[in-house]
Protein backbone atom coordinates (compact mmCIF):
# COMPACT_ATOMS: atom_id res chain seq x y z
CA UNK A 1 0.00 0.00 0.00
CA UNK A 2 0.89 3.69 -0.43
CA UNK A 3 1.33 6.23 1.57
CA UNK A 4 1.88 10.19 0.75
CA UNK A 5 3.02 12.40 3.39
CA UNK A 6 3.04 16.03 2.02
CA UNK A 7 5.38 19.04 3.36
CA UNK A 8 5.42 22.72 2.53
CA UNK A 9 9.52 22.25 2.38
CA UNK A 10 12.23 19.94 4.20
CA UNK A 11 14.14 21.14 7.21
CA UNK A 12 17.42 18.82 8.38
CA UNK A 13 16.26 17.77 11.31
CA UNK A 14 13.13 16.08 10.05
CA UNK A 15 15.37 14.10 7.76
CA UNK A 16 16.73 10.91 9.92
CA UNK A 17 12.95 10.62 10.77
CA UNK A 18 11.27 10.30 7.17
CA UNK A 19 14.53 7.77 6.57
CA UNK A 20 13.77 5.52 9.69
CA UNK A 21 9.76 6.24 9.12
CA UNK A 22 10.49 4.73 5.42
CA UNK A 23 12.43 1.97 6.46
CA UNK A 24 9.80 0.98 9.09
CA UNK A 25 6.87 0.91 7.03
CA UNK A 26 9.00 -0.57 3.82
CA UNK A 27 9.64 -3.63 6.18
CA UNK A 28 5.71 -3.59 7.11
CA UNK A 29 4.36 -3.74 3.56
CA UNK A 30 3.81 0.01 3.04
CA UNK A 31 5.34 2.34 0.77
CA UNK A 32 6.05 5.84 1.72
CA UNK A 33 6.51 8.79 -0.38
CA UNK A 34 7.14 12.34 1.17
CA UNK A 35 6.45 15.29 -1.29
CA UNK A 36 8.37 18.63 -0.73
CA UNK A 37 9.26 22.06 -2.04
CA UNK A 38 11.79 24.15 -2.42
CA UNK A 39 10.84 27.19 0.48
CA UNK A 40 9.50 30.28 -1.00
CA UNK A 41 10.74 33.06 1.24
CA UNK A 42 13.98 33.51 2.53
CA UNK A 43 15.57 32.11 5.41
CA UNK A 44 18.73 32.54 6.94
CA UNK A 45 19.16 29.37 8.99
CA UNK A 46 20.23 27.40 5.87
CA UNK A 47 18.54 24.27 7.60
CA UNK A 48 16.87 23.03 4.62
CA UNK A 49 17.91 19.82 2.75
CA UNK A 50 16.85 17.22 0.03
CA UNK A 51 15.26 13.57 0.97
CA UNK A 52 17.32 10.39 -0.42
CA UNK A 53 15.48 9.27 -3.85
CA UNK A 54 13.16 6.87 -3.65
CA UNK A 55 11.69 8.03 -0.45
CA UNK A 56 11.52 11.86 -1.35
CA UNK A 57 9.72 13.72 -3.99
CA UNK A 58 10.35 17.27 -4.51
CA UNK A 59 8.00 19.53 -6.58
CA UNK A 60 7.69 22.91 -7.63
CA UNK A 61 6.00 25.49 -5.23
CA UNK A 62 3.50 27.70 -6.62
CA UNK A 63 3.09 30.97 -3.81
CA UNK A 64 0.08 33.01 -4.63
CA UNK A 65 0.78 36.39 -2.23
CA UNK A 66 -2.84 37.06 -2.42
CA UNK A 67 -3.49 34.95 -0.28
CA UNK A 68 0.16 33.58 1.12
CA UNK A 69 -1.49 30.29 -0.20
CA UNK A 70 0.89 27.65 -1.21
CA UNK A 71 0.31 25.15 -4.22
CA UNK A 72 2.06 22.04 -4.97
CA UNK A 73 1.10 20.23 -8.08
CA UNK A 74 0.69 16.79 -6.64
CA UNK A 75 -2.91 15.30 -8.17
CA UNK A 76 -1.19 12.38 -9.49
CA UNK A 77 0.69 11.27 -6.59
CA UNK A 78 -2.91 11.80 -4.54
CA UNK A 79 -4.73 9.88 -6.58
CA UNK A 80 -2.41 6.89 -6.73
CA UNK A 81 -1.80 6.44 -3.19
CA UNK A 82 -3.83 4.85 -0.37
CA UNK A 83 -3.55 7.13 2.24
CA UNK A 84 -2.57 11.18 2.09
CA UNK A 85 -1.25 12.86 5.62
CA UNK A 86 -1.16 16.52 5.09
CA UNK A 87 0.09 18.90 7.37
CA UNK A 88 -2.43 20.65 9.57
CA UNK A 89 -1.97 24.49 8.25
CA UNK A 90 -4.69 26.77 6.21
CA UNK A 91 -1.70 28.02 3.86
CA UNK A 92 -2.02 24.91 1.40
CA UNK A 93 -4.06 24.93 -1.11
CA UNK A 94 -3.87 21.26 -2.09
CA UNK A 95 -5.43 20.97 1.55
CA UNK A 96 -8.69 22.15 0.47
CA UNK A 97 -9.21 19.58 -2.20
CA UNK A 98 -8.10 16.65 0.00
CA UNK A 99 -10.42 17.60 2.48
CA UNK A 100 -13.05 17.22 0.26
CA UNK A 101 -12.47 14.03 -0.48
CA UNK A 102 -12.37 13.34 1.83
CA UNK A 103 -16.00 14.27 2.81
CA UNK A 104 -17.06 12.54 -0.21
CA UNK A 105 -15.35 9.49 0.80
CA UNK A 106 -13.08 9.22 -2.37
CA UNK A 107 -9.68 9.42 -0.76
CA UNK A 108 -8.43 8.48 2.90
CA UNK A 109 -6.91 11.61 4.23
CA UNK A 110 -5.27 12.63 8.25
CA UNK A 111 -3.40 16.17 8.98
CA UNK A 112 -0.39 15.76 10.89
CA UNK A 113 0.10 19.09 13.01
CA UNK A 114 0.97 20.52 16.54
CA UNK A 115 -3.35 21.58 16.42
CA UNK A 116 -3.87 24.67 18.23
CA UNK A 117 -2.13 28.09 16.95
CA UNK A 118 -0.02 29.70 19.73
CA UNK A 119 0.90 32.69 17.38
CA UNK A 120 1.16 35.90 18.96
CA UNK A 121 -0.27 37.17 16.26
CA UNK A 122 -2.65 34.69 14.88
CA UNK A 123 -6.07 35.75 13.68
CA UNK A 124 -9.82 34.28 15.21
CA UNK A 125 -10.69 33.70 11.39
CA UNK A 126 -7.31 32.01 10.84
CA UNK A 127 -8.12 29.69 13.76
CA UNK A 128 -11.38 28.94 12.98
CA UNK A 129 -10.23 27.87 9.05
CA UNK A 130 -8.15 25.33 11.13
CA UNK A 131 -10.42 23.63 12.99
CA UNK A 132 -13.05 23.60 10.32
CA UNK A 133 -10.31 21.65 8.05
CA UNK A 134 -10.05 19.50 10.80
CA UNK A 135 -13.52 18.26 10.58
CA UNK A 136 -13.19 17.07 6.85
CA UNK A 137 -11.15 14.18 7.82
CA UNK A 138 -11.73 11.45 10.39
CA UNK A 139 -7.86 10.69 11.54
CA UNK A 140 -5.26 12.82 13.09
CA UNK A 141 -1.53 12.60 13.77
CA UNK A 142 -0.63 15.15 16.66
CA UNK A 143 2.77 16.02 18.35
CA UNK A 144 2.04 15.55 22.10
CA UNK A 145 -1.02 14.19 24.45
CA UNK A 146 -2.11 17.46 25.29
CA UNK A 147 -2.30 18.83 21.60
CA UNK A 148 -4.77 15.94 21.15
CA UNK A 149 -7.68 17.71 23.30
CA UNK A 150 -7.65 19.74 19.99
CA UNK A 151 -8.09 17.61 17.56
CA UNK A 152 -11.44 15.85 20.23
CA UNK A 153 -12.67 18.88 20.69
CA UNK A 154 -12.76 19.46 16.65
CA UNK A 155 -14.51 15.87 16.33
CA UNK A 156 -12.02 13.86 15.83
CA UNK A 157 -12.96 10.22 18.18
CA UNK A 158 -9.88 9.95 20.63
CA UNK A 159 -9.23 6.18 19.13
CA UNK A 160 -8.37 8.34 15.89
CA UNK A 161 -5.79 10.33 16.73
CA UNK A 162 -2.21 8.85 16.93
CA UNK A 163 0.27 11.05 19.23
CA UNK A 164 3.77 10.37 17.90
CA UNK A 165 5.62 12.06 20.35
CA UNK A 166 7.35 14.95 18.41
CA UNK A 167 10.99 14.38 18.59
CA UNK A 168 14.44 15.19 16.48
CA UNK A 169 17.36 12.61 16.20
CA UNK A 170 19.82 13.83 18.85
CA UNK A 171 21.93 10.21 19.36
CA UNK A 172 24.61 11.90 17.53
CA UNK A 173 24.63 14.90 19.88
CA UNK A 174 24.45 12.84 22.83
CA UNK A 175 27.25 10.35 21.54
CA UNK A 176 29.40 13.26 20.63
CA UNK A 177 29.10 15.41 24.33
CA UNK A 178 29.49 12.13 25.99
CA UNK A 179 33.16 11.50 24.12
CA UNK A 180 34.70 15.04 24.33
CA UNK A 181 37.45 14.61 26.86
CA UNK A 182 38.71 16.63 29.65
CA UNK A 183 41.28 18.15 27.83
CA UNK A 184 39.18 18.87 24.54
CA UNK A 185 37.10 20.73 27.10
CA UNK A 186 39.80 22.69 28.73
CA UNK A 187 41.11 23.70 25.86
CA UNK A 188 37.37 24.64 24.53
CA UNK A 189 36.90 26.88 27.47
CA UNK A 190 40.73 28.64 27.29
CA UNK A 191 40.11 29.61 23.82
CA UNK A 192 36.75 31.96 24.88
CA UNK A 193 38.31 32.94 27.91
CA UNK A 194 36.53 30.49 30.62
CA UNK A 195 38.35 29.28 33.74
CA UNK A 196 37.77 25.39 34.49
CA UNK A 197 35.49 25.91 37.44
CA UNK A 198 33.16 29.49 36.02
CA UNK A 199 29.50 28.91 35.68
CA UNK A 200 28.57 28.16 32.06
CA UNK A 201 25.23 28.84 30.70
CA UNK A 202 24.25 27.86 26.97
CA UNK A 203 21.27 29.67 24.90
CA UNK A 204 21.65 27.53 21.27
CA UNK A 205 19.06 28.27 18.71
CA UNK A 206 17.18 30.53 16.05
CA UNK A 207 18.20 34.46 17.44
CA UNK A 208 14.45 36.46 17.28
CA UNK A 209 11.97 38.12 19.41
CA UNK A 210 9.97 35.57 20.19
CA UNK A 211 12.81 33.42 22.14
CA UNK A 212 13.19 36.23 24.46
CA UNK A 213 16.77 37.20 23.67
CA UNK A 214 16.52 41.06 25.09
CA UNK A 215 14.85 38.83 28.41
CA UNK A 216 18.19 36.34 28.45
CA UNK A 217 20.28 39.01 28.13
CA UNK A 218 18.81 41.41 30.61
CA UNK A 219 18.45 38.16 32.75
CA UNK A 220 22.38 37.29 32.22
CA UNK A 221 23.53 40.87 33.80
CA UNK A 222 21.29 40.18 37.06
CA UNK A 223 23.03 36.37 36.91
CA UNK A 224 26.32 37.65 36.85
CA UNK A 225 25.21 39.87 40.04
CA UNK A 226 24.86 37.20 42.24
CA UNK A 227 27.39 34.76 40.59
CA UNK A 228 30.43 37.01 39.84
CA UNK A 229 32.27 34.39 37.81
CA UNK A 230 29.63 33.46 35.41
CA UNK A 231 29.95 33.15 31.81
CA UNK A 232 26.82 33.05 29.24
CA UNK A 233 27.43 31.21 25.32
CA UNK A 234 24.98 32.10 22.50
CA UNK A 235 25.17 30.20 19.48
CA UNK A 236 23.15 30.69 16.39
CA UNK A 237 21.59 32.98 13.96
CA UNK A 238 18.55 35.12 13.03
CA UNK A 239 17.22 38.67 13.22
CA UNK A 240 18.60 39.44 16.74
CA UNK A 241 21.97 38.60 15.64
CA UNK A 242 23.41 42.31 16.09
CA UNK A 243 21.68 42.84 19.55
CA UNK A 244 23.72 39.42 20.48
CA UNK A 245 26.89 40.99 19.22
CA UNK A 246 26.57 44.54 20.76
CA UNK A 247 26.00 42.73 24.06
CA UNK A 248 29.29 40.27 23.33
CA UNK A 249 31.25 43.17 22.31
CA UNK A 250 30.40 45.66 25.64
CA UNK A 251 30.48 42.44 28.57
CA UNK A 252 33.51 39.64 27.30
CA UNK A 253 31.52 37.23 29.32
CA UNK A 254 28.96 36.94 27.08
CA UNK A 255 30.49 34.63 23.96
CA UNK A 256 28.21 35.11 20.53
CA UNK A 257 30.03 32.02 18.65
CA UNK A 258 27.31 32.25 15.81
CA UNK A 259 25.49 29.66 14.49
CA UNK A 260 27.63 25.81 15.61
CA UNK A 261 26.87 22.12 14.45
CA UNK A 262 28.29 18.71 14.56
CA UNK A 263 30.83 18.08 17.55
CA UNK A 264 31.64 22.46 17.72
CA UNK A 265 27.99 22.04 19.07
CA UNK A 266 28.25 19.26 21.35
CA UNK A 267 31.56 21.47 22.77
CA UNK A 268 29.50 24.48 23.79
CA UNK A 269 26.52 21.93 25.34
CA UNK A 270 29.88 20.19 27.60
CA UNK A 271 30.97 23.53 28.26
CA UNK A 272 27.46 24.04 30.24
CA UNK A 273 25.79 23.58 32.96
CA UNK A 274 22.36 24.92 32.34
CA UNK A 275 20.72 25.65 28.94
CA UNK A 276 18.29 29.20 29.01
CA UNK A 277 15.40 29.62 26.62
CA UNK A 278 13.29 32.48 28.27
CA UNK A 279 11.11 32.62 24.90
CA UNK A 280 8.99 29.92 23.25
CA UNK A 281 10.30 26.70 23.98
CA UNK A 282 9.91 23.70 21.11
CA UNK A 283 12.49 20.89 20.07
CA UNK A 284 15.04 22.57 21.40
CA UNK A 285 14.66 21.10 25.00
CA UNK A 286 15.44 17.76 23.03
CA UNK A 287 18.83 19.05 23.00
CA UNK A 288 19.11 20.16 26.16
CA UNK A 289 17.62 16.88 27.45
CA UNK A 290 20.36 15.07 25.08
CA UNK A 291 23.23 16.88 26.96
CA UNK A 292 21.82 16.31 30.25
CA UNK A 293 21.18 20.24 30.77
CA UNK A 294 18.31 21.65 32.94
CA UNK A 295 16.67 23.82 30.91
CA UNK A 296 14.76 26.84 32.18
CA UNK A 297 12.28 29.00 30.67
CA UNK A 298 9.17 31.39 31.91
CA UNK A 299 5.55 30.69 31.80
CA UNK A 300 4.37 32.21 28.69
CA UNK A 301 1.27 31.27 26.66
CA UNK A 302 2.83 30.88 23.12
CA UNK A 303 5.36 27.78 24.07
CA UNK A 304 5.08 25.42 20.93
CA UNK A 305 4.04 21.45 22.13
CA UNK A 306 7.28 20.33 23.33
CA UNK A 307 6.96 22.23 26.63
CA UNK A 308 5.15 19.61 27.64
CA UNK A 309 8.41 17.71 27.88
CA UNK A 310 9.31 20.28 30.77
CA UNK A 311 8.71 18.94 34.41
CA UNK A 312 9.30 21.77 36.25
CA UNK A 313 11.81 21.05 39.39
CA UNK A 314 12.40 17.54 37.86
CA UNK A 315 13.94 18.22 34.66
CA UNK A 316 13.71 21.46 34.59
CA UNK A 317 12.89 24.78 35.88
CA UNK A 318 9.29 27.18 34.81
CA UNK A 319 9.27 30.35 36.32
CA UNK A 320 7.50 33.81 36.01
CA UNK A 321 7.92 36.04 33.13
CA UNK A 322 9.81 38.34 35.41
CA UNK A 323 13.58 39.21 34.72
CA UNK A 324 14.61 39.28 38.46
CA UNK A 325 12.51 35.81 39.33
CA UNK A 326 13.75 33.91 36.19
CA UNK A 327 17.82 35.34 37.24
CA UNK A 328 17.35 34.31 40.78
CA UNK A 329 16.18 30.99 39.86
CA UNK A 330 19.25 30.50 37.37
CA UNK A 331 21.54 31.92 39.83
CA UNK A 332 20.50 29.39 42.61
CA UNK A 333 20.61 25.89 40.50
CA UNK A 334 24.42 27.09 39.23
CA UNK A 335 25.35 28.03 43.05
CA UNK A 336 23.49 24.43 44.00
CA UNK A 337 25.67 20.84 42.66
CA UNK A 338 23.63 19.22 44.35
CA UNK A 339 20.29 20.60 42.80
CA UNK A 340 21.49 21.12 39.76
CA UNK A 341 22.74 17.27 38.86
CA UNK A 342 19.56 15.54 39.91
CA UNK A 343 18.09 18.02 37.06
CA UNK A 344 20.13 17.07 35.09
CA UNK A 345 20.05 13.31 35.85
CA UNK A 346 16.54 13.14 34.95
CA UNK A 347 16.85 15.63 31.87
CA UNK A 348 19.21 12.76 30.58
CA UNK A 349 16.36 10.31 31.67
CA UNK A 350 13.59 12.84 29.47
CA UNK A 351 16.10 12.87 26.70
CA UNK A 352 15.77 8.90 26.08
CA UNK A 353 11.98 8.93 26.52
CA UNK A 354 10.98 11.12 23.77
CA UNK A 355 13.42 10.08 21.11
CA UNK A 356 12.74 9.61 17.50
CA UNK A 357 12.55 5.90 18.10
CA UNK A 358 9.69 6.53 19.70
CA UNK A 359 8.07 8.91 17.37
CA UNK A 360 8.42 7.09 14.23
CA UNK A 361 7.15 3.54 16.14
CA UNK A 362 4.17 5.65 17.19
CA UNK A 363 3.85 7.08 13.60
CA UNK A 364 4.14 3.80 11.87
CA UNK A 365 1.74 2.36 14.36
CA UNK A 366 -1.05 4.54 13.37
CA UNK A 367 -0.33 4.30 9.62
CA UNK A 368 -0.58 1.08 9.67
CA UNK A 369 -4.10 0.60 11.69
CA UNK A 370 -5.86 3.17 9.63
CA UNK A 371 -4.78 1.31 6.67
CA UNK A 372 -5.95 -1.76 8.03
CA UNK A 373 -2.87 -4.15 8.69
CA UNK A 374 -2.58 -4.78 11.86
CA UNK A 375 -3.47 -3.91 15.62
CA UNK A 376 -6.87 -2.44 17.07
CA UNK A 377 -6.42 1.10 16.57
CA UNK A 378 -9.46 2.17 14.74
CA UNK A 379 -11.52 -1.35 15.02
CA UNK A 380 -14.06 0.06 17.68
CA UNK A 381 -14.49 3.13 16.15
CA UNK A 382 -17.78 3.67 13.58
CA UNK A 383 -17.24 4.55 9.94
CA UNK A 384 -17.17 8.41 9.47
CA UNK A 385 -20.39 9.70 8.20
CA UNK A 386 -21.07 11.66 5.41
CA UNK A 387 -22.75 14.69 4.44
CA UNK A 388 -25.89 13.28 4.21
CA UNK A 389 -25.87 10.88 7.22
CA UNK A 390 -25.05 7.52 5.89
CA UNK A 391 -21.84 5.82 6.51
CA UNK A 392 -18.58 6.02 4.76
CA UNK A 393 -15.95 3.19 4.52
CA UNK A 394 -13.02 4.65 4.96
Amino acid sequence: MKVLIIQGEMKQYRLPFFTKLGRELSQNGVSLKVAYSDPTHTDNRNDNCDLPEGLGLKVNGYLLPWRRLLYQPLLREVATSDLVIAEHGNRYLLNYLLILLSILGLKRVALWGMGENRDKDRSKYSDWIRRRLVKGVDCCFTYTEGTKKYFEDCGIPAERITVVQNAVDTGELSEAVDSISQPELTSARQRLGIEENDPVALYCGVLNRDKGISFLLEAAKRIKLKVPRFHLIIAGGGPESEVVKAAADVDQWIHYVGPRFGREKAMLFKMASVFLLPGYVGLAILDAFAAGLPLVTTNIPYHRPEIEYLESGCNGLMTEADVEVYASQVAFLLANDLVRHQLSEAARDSGRKYSIEAMVSNFSIGIRAYLGLGGEHFRSVPKAPNRNGSEQTR
